[in-house]
């Protein structure tokens, strides 16, 4: 099997490029962004070099996807290339570029290459925020309200992606993340990808909020895991997935963090932290149909320090320490 990763260069397609280059069913990966990977993330995966292949190609252009497939054909094709944050509002058209016409380019490339499979990132920004379900979770059947131009444009992605798979006899599944975190993330809500990484490598970090918001959060090796599950399937059951853990605040996940780094400093401010995306999120669905569920966060966390100890140049943590 050989499979296209766009956007393969940020926190989630590096990290299923290295769970997909770990499965032997995979004879080859085609990391497609418009840089190469980090130079650790590079080294670390030194040992798949001859299964891995960068190419450099722009998702807002069908001919740079249509040539990385002609270069290397591929069996499925992951779309991991987004816009959010900050530079949805002060860069719109790139935005809209990247996560609208980006998407529709994915997804014609594929049909174009007689590529059948499609994993594609969706949002939990689709469902809107945790007051509009009360204390309940969030599932894949509640009726979605997307607020704004990212939420609007993963929402969607699904539409087109359920056209396509009308059309054309395609197989599409989205993926819904809640929060997503992992070494060198950079979601708008940062502090939980900063938090663990900057006191990896032995320095302070403080944030003005008071750290007892609730989310949901993702790790970028859990959403790796589940896109290859996948990715192998020749379909799934259902069009789309929500993905992510139970609750937690940036007060708990320093705790977690102390328990491998003791002498962690980490600071709250006196802010309070806005409600925001649901934090109850139902992964029933995924369970039920692929049998996945996300790993302790206290897994995820030791994965994420010695991530950023990698990078450092430092010796990774042992368990107990």
């Amino acid at each position: 099997m050989n499979v296209l990763v766009i956007g393969a260069s940020g926190l989630f397609g590096r990290k299923t490029v290295l769970h997909l280059l770990q499965d032997s069913d995979v004879s080859s990966v085609v990391s497609m962004d418009l840089a190469p990977p980090p130079a650790w993330f590079t080294k670390s995966i030194e040992r798949y070099a001859d299964r891995f292949h960068f190419i450099r190609g722009d998702v807002s252009q069908l001919e740079d996807i249509l040539n990385a497939i002609r270069l290397f054909p591929v069996d499925a094709l992951v779309n991991w290339a987004f816009v959010m944050g900050a530079n949805v509002n002060t860069d719109p058209r790139l935005a809209t570029k990247v996560n609208a016409l980006g998407m529709c380019n994915a997804f014609e490339s594929a049909r174009l290459m007689g590529v059948p499979r499609v994993v594609y990132a969706s949002s939990l920004t689709v469902y809107g925020p945790q007051s509009d379900y009360g204390d309940r979770e969030v599932t894949e059947e509640d009726r979605v309200r997307p607020s704004h131009s990212y939420a609007v444009c993963k929402y969607f992605a699904e539409i087109i992606a359920g056209q396509y798979a009308q059309q054309y006899g395609m197989h599409f599944t989205g993926v819904r993340p809640t929060i997503g975190y992992g070494h060198g993330g950079r979601s708008p809500a940062q502090y939980w990808s900063d938090m663990p990484s900057t006191v990896a490598v032995g320095k302070p970090f403080s944030m003005n909020q008071d750290g007892t918001g609730l989310s949901s959060l993702v790790a970028a090796d859990d959403l790796a895991e589940f896109t290859r599950i996948l990715v192998k399937a020749p379909s799934s059951p259902h069009p789309v997935y929500n993905v992510g853990g139970p609750p937690s605040s940036p007060r708990s996940l320093a705790e977690v963090v102390r328990k491998y780094i003791p002498d962690a400093q980490i600071a709250f401010g006196k802010q309070p932290m806005p409600p925001g995306l649901p934090w109850k999120v139902s992964m029933a669905r995924a369970k039920e149909d692929f049998g996945f569920s996300c790993m302790p966060i206290e897994e995820a966390v030791f994965i994420h320090i010695n991530d950023a100890r990698q990078e450092a140049g430092l010796s990774p943590i042992k368990r107990g320490s």
